[in-house]
């Protein structure tokens, strides 16, 4: 995090911090969410200069991965009440990489292997799948108190994760301007086709606080990893420009920005604010069998759009998704099966 601070404010403005005015708090734990959260509290508040050295700090950057996610949330929310973090005069910023904020995958609850070697505390995760279970509610619970007071939170998912689903990977229930999303595709399995554009443009559309209709949830099957043969889960938190992301996200989501700028493709920036805006939570359960017969009624849904149709950046990238489609060719299983049932889709427009 440190050098992709320093390398973005040198390439960009042409800042440069001095490593003495950079602190880092490396902190570890491990266990149930709670009880990590109690955890590193300690080692921040313990005797030492880190509790002081965090309130007087101009800009916090909470970075996290995978499982952290929750526990940073909780974290932060601890921190805000205890008054060693304070949105309303500093800059604060958690980036989430990977993070299982609707639970891991749910094929994962039987697989042999996991079965064989989980914890209680792997065993936890699992409950984040459903919205009504007490770690679902206080996840959110605390991730309402820290956007509401003006924390900006970047959701960055992973290309064929393993372990974390994409939606999950995004925060898929949960709406708020200071949110957003990105997906990260590691070079070798990067090509510029249709389903990587209709992700990337489903996550835009998120961006600029328009509904998906779940366009994610329902392409998070298709683009999931294998354990054994991906590595996406841990390949998103290595790539430096996921860390430059979340600086730019920090530094430029505090003011509007011109029309001009939105057409150019900085909506979402546009849309962050400081405090005072409520969180919107549309809860489903992850655990529920998904029907992928109800991807082709989203993708109508969506071409008719008000929002869209009356956006001109959004219409040329429908119709270059369209021209895309035509030319895929899809390799695995999924991307044929998602193919096959587009094209009434394709055909009707």
């Amino acid at each position: 995090m440190r050098e992709a601070l320093h390398t973005y404010l040198t390439e960009n403005h042409s800042v440069d911090v001095s490593d003495s005015d950079i602190s880092l708090f490396p902190l570890v734990g491990e266990g149930r969410i709670e009880d990590r959260v109690d955890l590193l509290l300690s080692q921040i508040i313990d005797p030492g200069p880190r509790a002081d050295v965090l309130g007087a700090a101009d800009t916090v950057f909470v970075v996290t991965h995978s499982q952290g996610t929750p526990v940073s949330a909780l974290l932060l929310e601890r921190l805000m009440e205890l008054g060693l973090v304070v949105p309303r005069r500093q800059r604060v910023c958690m980036l989430a990489m990977a993070g299982i904020s609707h639970g891991p995958m749910p094929y994962l609850r039987d697989n042999v292997v996991i079965r064989y070697i989980e914890s209680e505390a792997a065993r936890e995760l699992f409950e984040l799948m459903d919205p009504s279970s007490p770690q679902s509610q206080r996840y959110v619970a605390a991730l309402s108190t820290i956007l509401h007071k003006g924390v900006r939170l970047i959701c960055v998912g992973s290309w064929v994760d393993e372990v974390v689903p994409l939606y999950s990977g995004i925060l898929q229930g949960v709406s708020h301007p200071n949110v957003y999303r990105a997906v990260y595709i590691d070079a070798p399995h990067y090509l510029d086709d249709f389903l990587s554009n209709l992700i990337v443009f489903a996550l835009r559309l998120r961006n600029m606080g328009i509904y998906d209709h779940d366009l994610l949830i329902h392409l998070s099957e298709v683009v999931a990893g294998s354990l054994w043969g991906h590595s996406g889960h841990s390949t998103v938190y290595g790539e430096p420009d996921v860390y430059k992301l979340s600086v730019k996200w920090l530094l430029y989501s505090t003011s509007a920005v011109s029309q001009s700028a939105i057409q150019s493709g900085g909506a979402a920036v546009s849309r962050a604010s400081g405090e005072q805006i409520h969180m919107n939570y549309r809860p489903f359960n992850a655990a529920e069998k998904l029907n992928p017969f109800y991807i082709p009624w989203i993708m109508r849904t969506l071409w008719d759009e008000p929002e869209i149709r009356q956006n001109s950046v959004l219409r040329a990238e429908l119709r270059r998704l369209i021209m895309l489609y035509d030319k895929w060719k899809p390799e695995t299983k999924a991307g044929k099966e998602l193919k096959y049932r587009l094209e009434p889709v394709r055909a009707a427009i």
